[in-house]
């Protein structure tokens, strides 16, 4: 209980770390998406500072964004003043020598004054003309108090503990589950009587989700009908409909947490799912949809966990393919597009094209042929390589270390079918020879269809492979550390087995 609300006062306790720190201020925001309208005269009244010159920096992507300067009228005394508008969101004056003086939103009103001092005592502070500033400060003021009031009380409580003074150890825990009940109805009585202002917003995202406790039929907890209600309700004390949560410190670790983390290692069409949801939300505002499409878009195709190309692909054939991203040009959309072309046939669970290619015997007159469909194993690796690539050379071996060790065991349940990229015939053969690896040995840039294309081949480069099933669909689609395909394919079994499980 000794944490009094700590995520509600974060705007206080983080003067207080800055402050000794120093901010990290990372460049001017030039490039961040701007909104238009009115003018700005903010003036900062800072008692007893010297600074020549102050910063106005802003909140972006979990860093801080330089967004303007103001040099000294007088001592203490610094104004910010333009034709334009700034952004709506929180912002902080920093020093010279970057501390952190104030916390403050910047809202429809700009034109307003901030008398401040340079302890970061918040009591000292006063604002005019600004009521969201006015009701923040108010809010600070309340979380300082029960901030100092828990410190203390805990303190008490630890030291009555360890004299084994129960009832007076028990007395103060008791003021501090009964302050901790006076700051929640403090801060929901404020979230109600303000619902529209910025800072009322945030302190409305740090509320966690109350997820109910939902039983199985024989009253014990079903902790996956929780889980799925949790994932479908995180972004209930969130407006994405608002564009200023953008420019506010809770956020991106929220988008993170939710994206990295709760469903990174979920299935691509569960990960899609909820994408689809969270955008949804997003479109009422033009400002936030761009930011979280440009977001995911980018975490998504970076991405090196598998099957996350196909949550790339879902997203951009969604969003930018449909005209929705008014903000990328046509070259951008073309790449866009030629980008999830190439990518579309290769998804995990599509079915792969027979192939028809011929191995080392390559005199025009008698050509031995062989189909990766004609495979008497549960699974085919589908190998491609460049005789003369070192990197294809040592994962070769890797690879036939593993299929010589399964074989030996009478484990082995896969096929190696093997695609030489080497247009040097007589390269490929001698590389052949001299390897004399067990699996199937096929190349010489001709076959049935253009493989290397289709398998996007000239963009992924070499050493590539996937892995077919014995339906011939792709189940993964990027080169795994050799060592691990008796492990993948077990937890591709164990997987098919509950999916099976589950529809019966």
């Amino acid at each position: 209980m000794n944490n009094i609300i700590l995520s509600s006062v974060l705007l206080l306790l983080s003067f207080q770390t800055l402050a000794s720190d120093g901010v990290a201020v990372v460049g001017k925001g030039n490039g961040l998406p701007t909104r238009d309208g009115g003018g700005h005269e903010i003036v900062f009244n800072v008692k007893n500072a010297t600074d020549p010159l102050v910063y106005l920096v802003i909140h972006y992507n979990e860093k801080l964004i330089l967004k303007d300067s103001a040099v000294a009228v007088s001592k203490g005394k610094y104004v910010f003043k333009g034709a334009n508008r700034y952004d709506d969101g929180l912002y902080s004056l920093v020093s010279h020598d970057k501390k952190l003086y104030l916390n403050f939103i910047l809202d429809r009103n700009q034109h307003f004054e901030y008398n401040l001092d340079t302890t970061g005592n918040v009591d000292n502070f006063s604002v005019k003309n600004s009521p969201e500033n006015t009701e923040m400060l108010r809010f600070q003021r309340k979380t300082a108090a029960a901030q100092k009031s828990a410190s203390q009380w805990s303190a008490k409580r630890k030291e009555f503990e360890e004299q084994g003074n129960t009832d007076s150890a028990e007395h103060y825990k008791a003021k501090l589950t009964a302050l901790n009940e006076e700051m929640m109805a403090f801060i929901d009585d404020f979230i109600l009587k303000n619902p529209d202002y910025l800072f009322t917003k945030m302190q409305k995202s740090y509320k966690e989700i109350q997820v109910p406790k939902f039983l199985k039929e024989d009253g014990s907890p079903d902790y996956q009908q929780q889980a799925a209600y949790y994932r479908l309700h995180y972004w209930d004390n969130f407006d994405l409909g608002d564009g200023r949560f953008i420019y506010i410190p809770s956020f991106d670790p929220k988008l993170n947490d939710y994206f990295l983390k709760l469903l990174y290692h979920q299935e691509s069409d569960t990960i899609n799912k909820y994408i689809d949801i969270f955008l949804k939300k997003t479109e009422a505002d033009t400002f936030m949809y761009r930011y979280c499409v440009d977001w995911l878009s980018y975490k998504f195709e970076t991405s090196k966990i598998i099957g996350h190309d196909a949550v790339f692909y879902h997203i951009a054939k969604n969003n930018q393919l449909q005209g929705k991203c008014y903000w990328l040009d046509e070259d951008v959309i073309a790449k866009y597009r030629k980008r999830v072309k190439r990518l579309e046939p290769v998804l995990i669970g599509k079915v792969a094209p027979e192939l028809i290619i011929p191995d080392t015997t390559m005199s025009e007159d008698m050509r031995r042929w062989h189909s990766s469909y004609n495979i008497d194993k549960p699974y085919t690796i589908l190998w491609f390589y460049d005789p003369d690539c070192p990197t294809c050379k040592k994962e070769a071996k890797k690879l036939c270390q593993v299929y010589d060790s399964l074989e030996m065991l009478g484990k082995r349940n896969f096929e190696v079918y093997g695609i030489a990229n080497d247009s040097d015939i007589e390269r490929w053969k001698r590389y052949v020879r001299e390897n004399k690896y067990p699996w199937i040995q096929v190349g010489g840039n001709k076959g049935n269809i253009d493989y290397l294309e289709y398998f996007n081949i000239y963009e992924m480069g070499n050493p590539a492979m996937f892995i077919l099933n014995k339906r011939h669909e792709i189940i993964l689609n990027k080169r795994i550390e050799m060592s691990n395909i008796p492990q993948f394919l077990e937890e591709y079994e164990r997987i098919e087995e509950n999916k099976n499980k589950e529809k019966q």
